[in-house]
């Protein structure tokens, strides 16, 4: 009697990630200098990988157990402690292409504003690093 194995079938995931990084300690004085940011400030990283797995909730499993394991710390040049901690799963979107190739959309959402808001208001809100552009 023959058995056919049954193929599982997998798509291509992109996952957004959020970090943070919690530093510690004072620094020392004489390493400060115009690029040392301020105690008042929190630094955060948004992270796009890419998953393939055979459903979003896999993907999703995968793709904090990466983070976890991502997570790391190290003394930064003023003397502090930096740890990189993982947040959360912002966002999953499946890939409709199952062949990743170049120009192949990677992530996409929906920004919901009000309808007084005009172009600059979403660019300062939701980008803020582009205003300079």
């Amino acid at each position: 009697m023959e058995h056919k194995s049954e193929e599982i079938q997998t798509n291509w995931y992109t996952v957004k990630l959020l970090f943070e990084s919690i530093h510690s300690g004072e620094p020392i004085v004489d390493k400060i200098d115009e690029n040392y940011y301020d105690n008042d400030e929190k630094i955060f990283e948004e992270s796009i990988i890419l998953i393939k797995s055979k459903d979003i909730e896999e993907a999703h499993a995968v793709a904090e157990m990466r983070a976890k394991k991502s997570e790391h710390e190290y003394l930064n040049v003023y003397g502090q402690l930096v740890k990189w901690q993982f947040i959360k799963v912002i966002d999953v979107f499946e890939l409709d292409d199952c062949e990743v190739r170049s120009g192949i959309e990677v992530y996409s959402r929906f920004i919901h504003t009000k309808k007084e808001d005009d172009i600059h208001d979403v660019i300062s809100r939701y980008y803020p690093e582009s205003k300079s552009n």
